[in-house]
């Protein structure tokens, strides 16, 4: 036990261990409990266990939080509060997934950025020690860094792994392969792939409906797709309506296939993810940065699949601390009470 005290620690909220368990797993970092109930009238009591106020003075924690609700950033504005309060050295925030990130400005009059409020209730958590880091990834518009104040904040990109997942799905040795926008939101990101892979890009215009439920109207793409493998890139899925559109639409200017790639898979009915599975989509390839991304009918969908991206948290995270933690044959779990 001795090799682990000093070691930085693991905390998560409740719905992402899954992703602090990889962690974990990968950096051999111990991960510390949190002890959690509800009471009947529905508010929350949260412990750490350790034995006294002491226990933490010094140590560094990662705090884990695939951010998809307000439940969530609640929970890791209190775990992160409480943190600071103990004595913790710095807090290493790891968030895969931001919520609100695509409400970043306001488009009409008295409309909240709710992005930004966000942030700027993340910011407020002490900085005590050596202050706090967040690490953020895929986020929908970079400038959302800009939101943070009196910390430090960086985005990460899953282009590595969603790379490598590409070339091992998609034949670009015996298919005529372009990588396509599902609308105009994305090009820069498209273009970054199609270069890294030295194919062409074709995009899809349609309009940006506030209203999701609002029929798509797709015009005729921008570029050459008839006779190719599109691939089609999006940074956020949630209702499958755009991308399976922009699909067809491709599919109807002569494309004889797309895959699909995702950075964020935010689904949330199963019933999306039936109308994917029977959609003329060939694959999804998607990363575990969502926790819906965990669902089991995700998992059980035959054209989905799944890329773990805590390779790239870890790669940052052993940047900063130099080292993993020393082989074990099973998880180490930070306990002193």
């Amino acid at each position: 036990m001795s090799n682990y005290l000093n070691l930085p620690l693991i905390v998560h909220t409740k719905r992402s261990k899954y992703f602090a368990d990889l962690l974990a797993e990968k950096l051999r970092y111990p991960i510390l409990p949190v002890i959690r109930k509800q009471f009947s009238d529905g508010e929350l009591y949260y412990k750490f266990t350790i034995q006294n106020k002491t226990s933490l003075i010094g140590k560094d924690v990662l705090i884990v939080c695939s951010m998809v609700d307000d439940q969530e950033l609640l929970e890791l504005i209190r775990l992160g509060l409480e943190l600071s309060e103990l004595g913790t050295r710095r807090r290493v925030f790891v968030i895969p997934y931001l919520l609100y990130q695509t409400m970043n400005r306001a488009s009409l009059p008295g409309e909240v950025v709710t992005c930004k409020s966000t942030v700027r209730m993340l910011s407020s958590i002490s900085t005590c020690g050596l202050g706090n880091l967040y690490l953020l990834l895929d986020l929908h518009t970079s400038g959302i860094i800009h939101y943070f104040e009196k910390t430090q904040a960086m985005e990460l990109y899953a282009q590595k792994p969603l790379y490598n997942a590409i070339a091992k799905e998609v034949d670009f040795q015996n298919e005529d392969v372009v990588f396509g926008t599902t609308d105009l939101g994305r090009p820069k990101w498209v273009e970054t792939y199609s270069n890294l892979f030295g194919v062409g890009i074709v995009l899809c215009r349609a309009p940006r409906e506030l209203n999701e439920n609002s029929p798509e109207i797709m015009k005729e793409p921008i570029g050459e797709c008839k006779g190719k493998h599109v691939v089609l890139y999006d940074d956020i899925i949630r209702s499958g309506k755009t991308a399976i559109a922009a699909a067809e639409n491709y599919l109807r200017h002569g494309a004889t296939k797309v895959t699909c790639v995702i950075s964020h898979f935010a689904v949330t009915k199963e019933s999306i993810i039936q109308r994917l599975e029977q959609s003329p989509i060939d694959k999804i390839i998607i990363t575990n940065s969502h926790i819906n991304s965990q669902l089991p009918a995700v998992k059980l969908c035959k054209k989905i699949r799944i890329v773990d991206v805590s390779c790239v948290f870890v790669e940052q995270i052993v940047s900063i601390y130099g080292s993993v933690g020393p082989k074990t044959s099973s998880p180490f779990v930070f306990a002193l009470d």
